[in-house]
């Protein structure tokens, strides 16, 4: 099984990454109630059917930290007038390109939940699931063509990368391929390509040079990867209610996650114990862990075990990767929420 889309319901607010409540929270928050109504235009249609499935995802939440990111970057070019409309289609463009990518990968990943509801697969059937998808990435599409050329190259490029980065999921590593460094590749394009384009919206689209321009871009690339290893320690640790997934459904699908490649590893390189060989073997009975009991207690276990304290550890690494490419940017309330934002993705953790 592949490696799902991180989705897990924790918020990132302009409270959150902000140090004091001020004109620049404002701004940002009134950027953001445009967004939604956007999001909400953009997921309709003239049937009151479709809308239903179409706004499926959209009307169920979900952090909107892409868009965020957008609003943020778009500050560092442009930081003492309104946002302009073209970020704000820009973010939702972004925002569009996730929703879209989840009614799919939901559907190849056979999940049956997500945001605390029925998948779209589920609810209507598999073949109204793409189709809903594919209208998502059109009015994505639409929207992006009123953007420069710069935008709508990057627009193209991104989305080669989503479908490439699940291609090689689906096929997996070739035998020469080192396991961790092939599911960091994944990771890369399957997440953090579109967080990098969110941010590199917010920098083209405000007038940034092209040296910040770049910097932001793998800024988000980088921080992409960090919350999705993040995202595999949640799998273990956080709650339903949190996550809006049963703990442990990476493992019940089948999904090598990050503990489970680093405990692989630890029993390859012949570092292992009896109970990690063990937990290894219990981790491969995926017909067993469809035993709530028995998922619960073989995710308690990894859990527990020093490869998930090792994950946090490698997300956070990640992080600091993410925010090296920050430096030359000078510093001011923007770049600091930028700072805070990428801390985010391991205070979920704590």
């Amino acid at each position: 099984m592949r490696k799902k889309l991180a989705d897990t319901h924790y918020p990132v607010s302009t409270e959150s990454v902000l140090e004091t409540p001020g004109l620049l929270e404002t701004k940002l928050r009134d950027a953001l109630d445009d967004i939604e109504q956007m999001l909400v235009q953009e997921t309709q249609t003239q049937r009151e059917k479709t809308s239903a499935l179409v706004s499926h995802l959209r009307a169920a939440g979900g952090k909107r930290m892409r868009p965020l990111l957008t609003l943020l970057v778009s500050q560092l070019g442009a930081p003492n007038q309104p946002v302009s409309s073209q970020v704000k289609q820009g973010a939702v463009a972004v925002e569009l390109t996730h929703l879209a990518s989840l009614y799919h990968d939901d559907l190849m990943d056979e999940a049956t939940m997500r945001r605390g509801v029925p998948a779209a697969h589920v609810q209507w059937n598999n073949t109204l699931a793409v189709m809903a998808g594919d209208l998502i990435f059109s009015r994505a599409s639409l929207l992006v063509s009123g953007l420069n050329p710069t935008i709508v190259a990057q627009h193209s490029r991104t989305f080669e990368r989503l479908c490439q980065g699940q291609m090689r999921d689906i096929f997996g590593p070739d035998s020469h391929d080192d396991p961790i460094e092939f599911y960091i590749d994944v990771l890369r394009d399957k997440t953090g390509a579109l967080i990098g384009c969110a941010a590199l919206y917010g920098a083209e689209l405000s007038g940034c040079d092209a040296a910040t321009v770049s910097a932001v871009t793998q800024f988000g690339e980088d921080l992409g990867v960090a919350f999705q290893i993040a995202d595999d320690v949640l799998d273990l640790q956080a709650t339903e209610a949190q996550s809006g997934k049963t703990p442990g459904a990476d493992l019940r699908d089948g999904t090598k996650t990050f503990p489970v490649l680093l405990l692989e590893k630890t029993v390859q390189d012949g570092r292992d114990t009896g109970p990690d060989r063990a937990l290894l073997q219990a981790i491969a009975d995926t017909d067993a862990l469809q035993d709530d009991a028995v998922l619960a207690q073989v995710t308690a276990q990894l859990a527990a075990h020093p490869v998930t304290e090792e994950t946090k550890r490698l997300a956070g690494e990640w992080v600091e990767r993410a925010l090296a490419h920050l430096q030359n940017i000078p510093d001011s309330e923007v770049k600091r929420a930028l700072v805070e934002f990428a801390h985010l993705q391991i205070n979920r953790l704590q």
